[in-house]
């Protein structure tokens, strides 16, 4: 059970110069109107989307990282260490202990009102923790290596939906979070990969690149329809910009952005982008993509709902990237990024990257 600390450390520093001998040999006659300064931008250096902020240390762990999760309530975010068989708790930018045990955890989602920690993993099962002391409340088995993947949690609904099954078996199902109880399945026939839930309607967006193809699924009805994406064979991400209707995939290889109507589901745009994208997010404030791949991050600035413009690329470094997380919260605008098996003294970081306007 991991230990958990909370610990600030600030330092402030101020300076000071002199200038007074050079105000006073000139000084401003009595009553003279002095001029208001004047700032002007337009020569200032324009900031990068990202800044790095802050480096996440991960002694000891190893392998691959894959998608991660937020408790909102207590500021934790969850790293799930694929390769390390564990999930990391990270409070206060600090490693402060860790789930192990796990085979190959794919993927975590806090569950709010609940308080409770769902974790996927390769195996087919899927764990729930209590949130508070991560003691494991039920574990559902979606049979042996059923690769239970994606995870994302409808809150008015009180669904957990998770991606699982290879081949025709696989699938997207309905997990009664109280009571943490399949409660519906939606067949798929290839394994899918990240899916999006839309907010004001019924459909459930679901990338299958076996099928080279975007599934939709309406929950109302249950009707699962599959639409064509010419080019979605690699890809494993999704991201979804509801208000201009258009849902956005990168590929592993080839490094390229695919945008795409989700009304009609016709490819609107192709991009070139950094190889090897497991993660994609959709800025809505900012209209911008975020793109974490081989090694640096790709973002685009969404121009209108059809044009899109690269801006000037973020080299991380070599093996980093493909995760991460963009988290947008009261008191931070981040992304987060893995960087697995990069200390010198042995195991991995993740990287927090602050959002520039």
């Amino acid at each position: 059970m991991p230990a958990r600390h909370n610990a600030t450390s600030i330092i402030s520093a101020s300076l000071f110069g002199l200038c007074g001998a050079a105000a006073s040999a000139y000084p401003i006659a009595a009553g003279a109107q002095q001029p208001e300064p004047k700032v002007s931008t337009q020569d200032a250096p324009k900031l990068p989307p990202l800044t790095l902020r802050s480096r996440i240390a991960l002694p000891g762990v190893y392998g691959r990282m894959d998608h991660y999760g937020w408790d909102g309530k207590r500021g934790i975010l969850f790293v799930t260490a694929l390769g390390n068989n564990t999930v990391e708790v990270i409070d206060q930018w600090r490693r402060v202990g860790a789930i192990a045990g796990l085979e190959h955890p794919r993927a975590s989602q806090y569950v709010p009102g609940l308080d409770r920690l769902a974790v996927s993993s390769q195996s087919g099962k899927l764990r729930f923790y209590d949130a508070g002391n991560y003691a494991t409340i039920k574990t559902l088995d979606f049979g042996t290596d059923a690769d239970t993947d994606n995870l994302r949690y409808d809150a008015a609904a009180k669904l957990l939906y998770v991606g699982y099954g290879e081949g025709p078996h696989g699938a997207l199902a309905a997990v009664d979070a109280a009571n943490m109880e399949r409660v519906q399945d939606y067949p798929l026939g290839s394994h899918p990969e990240s899916f999006q839930l839309e907010r004001d309607g019924p459909r459930i967006f679901v990338n299958l690149p076996d099928q080279e193809a975007f599934a939709v699924i309406d929950r109302k009805i249950g009707r699962v329809t599959k639409w064509a994406v010419p080019g979605d064979k690699n890809s494993h991400t999704l991201a979804f910009d509801e208000a201009g209707h258009r849902l956005f995939t990168a590929a592993l290889q080839p490094g390229q952005l695919i945008v795409v109507d989700s009304d009609r589901g016709n490819v609107i745009a192709k991009l070139p982008c950094v190889l090897g994208v497991d993660d994609l997010w959709y800025d809505a404030a900012r209209k911008r993509i975020y793109a974490t791949g081989a090694g640096a991050i790709d973002v685009f600035q969404q121009r209108d709902a059809d044009s899109y413009t690269a801006l000037p690329q973020i080299v991380v470094g070599p093996g980093s990237g493909s995760t991460s997380l963009h988290l947008k919260s009261r008191t931070q605008d981040g992304l987060y990024v893995s960087w697995p098996n990069m200390l010198p003294q042995g195991g991995s970081e993740v990287l927090l990257y602050y959002v520039n306007d």
